[in-house]
């Protein structure tokens, strides 16, 4: 019958392995486990219709009330055998169970990428963690208006450029765990407020030996402290506000400081050129390494922003002479005051501004004509003004060096400059995996009324992509001893002869 027809059963083949996957790390029973199953409104279990919508997430993404009709074109009895049947996936099942997840989501994805993380034996003690928003098209009510919502959908800082939106926000852990968040939750809040419950979801001794890795956020006293009494060390991003950032830029840029050149990260032909110098320091009572970095490709990019800063400032000193020009003061005083006023006002961080007063007489006309041997009346009047010198390019080399830097500080005292930097861009894992779950591509345009749902929904997209990066890792262990894949029409560029 599949000979014949292969398109009966579309998707079959994933669904399969999805299948197979859940059972090597005992999904099902631990998904059961989490969710409550009401047996007299429910006659299947929620893990069973939570894996069916993983599966059409990952091969058909339907619409909530055309999943039932998707069910049908699926080999049931290969799944599941003959007591599950396609009426049971109708809209309150799917409900009632996404409802659910909105709830018991956080643990039950950091049980699950413990579990996966133990399967896949994978040596990597690197945690990254990221946050970002997801923009809804919708008039939600608010957490005090209508359904319960496990989470507030509001407006707050839009990472997808739709200030206009109400938003939810979504925190990941590398494939481990994950988080469903009000949509106005600043990141430095998010850190300490998350790796509390997370500790007790997952086994202490998951947490030994590994290090957590964020941006800028989570550097505060609160994660940095939560983060230590779990066990674990940290890498981030020193605030470049911060008074120790500054410090320590200072000293790498000081007369005879010894940089470490590191060389590129990637072996493209025009990756940017890295060099570091490392300083033991103090953050939060805590001892930790710091290294300053220098990249050769921020280098570009902040002269670029410079020159805009300093052609601007040009711009705007110019606007206000021609403003003072037109102006004349009785005393001398009056117009060095304006001039000063305008100064305060412009704030010229890289042009030197010297004042110039200039008297003015000006004769002073009488009515009536004046007599033969009458001297003219003149009066003295005052013009503002300054002259402006431009930046030296000495000052501006030293300002352009200084800004191509960035701190990174950790509690991991044995790290090495290159490793640290190399695992902070690692980053790039969770932002993939952020534009995996923002692809129209797996979950279009969709369509719940309550925002409990909304958070379900959200929670099942994070499952999708922890199955997929389970996959991923499955397919590359299964391969890492096989011969290099012979990619048809490839150019292939051979070395010169020499």
């Amino acid at each position: 019958m599949l000979e014949q027809d292969p398109n009966i059963f579309p998707g079959t083949g994933l669904s399969l392995a999805v299948r197979w996957l859940a059972d090597r790390v005992n999904w099902l029973a631990v998904v059961d486990d989490r969710l409550p199953w009401d047996r007299d409104r429910a006659r299947i279990a929620p893990s069973v219709i939570l894996l069916m919508l993983v599966i059409n997430v990952l091969t058909q993404r339907n619409p909530l009330y055309q999943v039932e009709a998707w069910v049908q074109t699926l080999p049931l009895a290969l799944l599941w055998g003959d007591t599950i049947h396609a009426s049971q996936f109708n809209d309150d099942a799917l409900g009632r169970v996404l409802e659910d997840l909105a709830d018991y989501g956080p643990a039950l994805l950091a049980t699950l990428g413990t579990r996966m993380q133990a399967v896949e034996q994978a040596g990597d003690t690197f945690l990254q963690s990221d946050t970002t928003a997801f923009a809804l098209f919708g008039d939600y009510p608010a957490a005090g208006a209508g359904p319960t919502a496990p989470v507030l959908l509001t407006y707050g800082h839009s990472k997808d450029q739709r200030p206009d939106l109400k938003q939810i926000m979504m925190g990941l852990t590398m494939d481990s765990a994950g988080q469903v968040l009000a949509g106005n939750t600043s990141d430095n809040k998010w850190h300490p407020a998350w790796l509390e419950p997370l500790e007790k979801d997952v086994p202490a001794t998951f947490w030994q030996d590994h290090c957590y890795i964020s941006d800028a956020a989570v550097v505060t006293d609160g994660a940095l402290t939560q983060i230590a009494a779990m066990g674990m060390t940290w890498l981030g991003r020193l605030p470049a506000n911060f008074t120790l950032a500054k410090t320590l830029k200072e000293e790498a840029w000081a007369e005879g400081a010894d940089w470490e050149d590191l060389g590129p990260l990637s072996p493209k032909p025009k990756a940017a050129q890295y060099r570091a110098q490392t300083f033991d320091v103090t953050l939060y009572d805590q001892t930790a390494r710091a290294w300053v970095y220098h990249s050769s490709a921020l280098d570009k990019r902040k002269e670029r922003t410079l020159q805009r800063e300093i052609d601007r400032e040009a711009r705007a000193l110019a606007r206000e002479l021609k403003t003072l020009e037109r102006m004349t003061f009785d005393c001398e005083a009056d117009a060095a005051t304006m001039v000063a006023a305008v100064r305060r006002r412009v704030k010229p961080q890289w042009h030197a501004v010297t004042p110039a007063i200039t008297a003015i007489t000006t004769p002073v006309r009488r009515r009536g004509r004046p007599k033969k041997e009458a001297v003219p009346a003149t009066i003295v009047l005052y013009r503002a003004g300054w002259t402006v010198t431009p930046p030296s390019a000495a000052a501006i080399q030293q300002e352009r060096e200084r800004r191509s830097t960035f701190v990174l500080v950790s509690s991991q005292l044995t790290l090495s400059a290159r490793t640290a930097l190399q695992e902070y861009k690692h980053q790039d894992h969770n932002k993939d995996g952020f534009r995996w779950a923002k692809d129209p591509i797996h979950l279009d345009t969709f369509f719940v009324q309550k925002p409990a749902r909304v958070a379900g929904v959200s929670y099942l997209l994070l499952l999708a992509l922890q199955f997929v990066r389970f996959m991923r890792a499955m397919v590359r262990e299964a391969l890492k001893d096989e011969p290099p894949l012979a990619v048809p029409h490839r150019t292939v560029k051979t070395p010169p002869i020499t």
